[in-house]
C-alpha cells in the first residue's frame, strides 16, 4: 500500500506503539486519526485526535462517523489499544476481566465493523492487529491477558480468510516486550525490551508491502 494520500486510524494513540505508529504513518504522507482516552501529543496538519474510550461502542461510532465525514474512507486500521495485568486467578475481579477483554478484543471487533464495508466497496484496504507473544503461549499469572491475546490471533486469522477475497489484507503482529508504560502496571518486569518506534516502523513496512502480498502473522522478540 502506498501510504501517500491514504487515511489511517490508529487506536490507543496517546502513547507507546500507538503514538509512534501515528508519527511513522505521517512521514510517508498518510492522513492519520488517533483514537484514545488521553490526548495524543501530535501537532501536524494531517493528524487529528479523537477522544475515544474504545470500551464504549457509542464513542467508537462517533469517532468513525467523524473520520468518514472528513475523508469519506479508511484505507488502514491499526488496532493497537490494549492493556494487561498479571495476577493469580482468584485475585482477578470480574469487572477487571471484562474491561481487559473489552479493550483488547471487543474494541477490535467494533472498529472493524465500521471500516470493512467501505473497504469492500473500494476492493482494497488493510487492518493490522497488535497482538502479543502472550497470544502464542501461556504465562504464569496471565490468564486474562493471554486469553485476550490468544483470541486476537484467532480473530485475526479468521478475519484474514474472510476478507482476502475482497482485496483486504489482515495482519496480526505479535511483539514481545516493548518498552512502554504497559509494564508500569502489568506486574511483571522483562529483562529485555524492544522500542516502540521499532515496532511502529515494522508496522509501516508491513503496510507498504505490495498489495498482492499478505503478511498475515508475524512474531518479533527482543534478541
Amino acid at each position: 500500500m502506498n501510504l501517500a494520500e491514504t487515511t489511517a486510524v490508529v487506536t490507543g494513540s496517546s502513547s507507546g506503539i500507538g503514538l509512534t505508529t501515528c508519527r511513522a504513518l505521517l512521514e510517508p504522507g498518510a492522513t492519520v486519526f488517533g483514537l484514545s482516552r488521553r490526548e495524543t501529543p501530535i501537532a501536524h496538519e494531517r493528524f487529528r485526535w479523537l477522544k475515544t474510550d474504545v470500551t464504549i461502542e457509542t464513542e467508537i461510532d462517533r469517532a468513525f462517523e467523524a473520520v468518514f465525514t472528513k475523508t469519506g474512507r479508511v484505507d488502514l486500521l491499526v488496532n493497537n489499544a490494549g492493556f494487561g495485568f498479571f495476577r493469580d486467578i482468584e485475585y482477578i475481579d470480574p469487572a477487571e476481566w471484562r474491561r481487559l477483554i473489552d479493550t483488547n478484543l471487543t474494541a477490535m471487533f467494533l472498529c472493524k465493523r465500521k471500516v470493512v464495508p467501505s473497504m469492500k466497496t473500494d476492493g482494497r484496504g488493510m487492518i493490522v492487529n497488535v497482538g502479543s507473544v502472550a497470544g502464542k503461549r501461556g504465562i504464569k499469572g496471565g490468564t486474562a491477558y493471554c486469553a485476550s491475546k490468544f483470541a486476537v490471533n484467532g480473530f485475526s486469522e479468521s478475519l484474514m480468510e474472510e476478507l482476502r477475497g475482497f482485496g483486504i489484507r489482515v495482519a496480526c503482529l505479535n511483539p514481545g516486550s516493548v518498552e512502554t508504560g504497559f509494564f508500569d502496571h502489568a506486574g511483571i518486569e522483562p529483562k529485555k525490551f524492544m522500542q516502540p518506534d521499532e515496532i511502529a516502523q515494522l508496522i509501516v513496512s508491513l503496510v507498504q508491502l505490495p498489495d498482492g502480498m499478505l503478511p498475515d502473522e508475524m512474531t518479533v522478540r527482543p534478541l
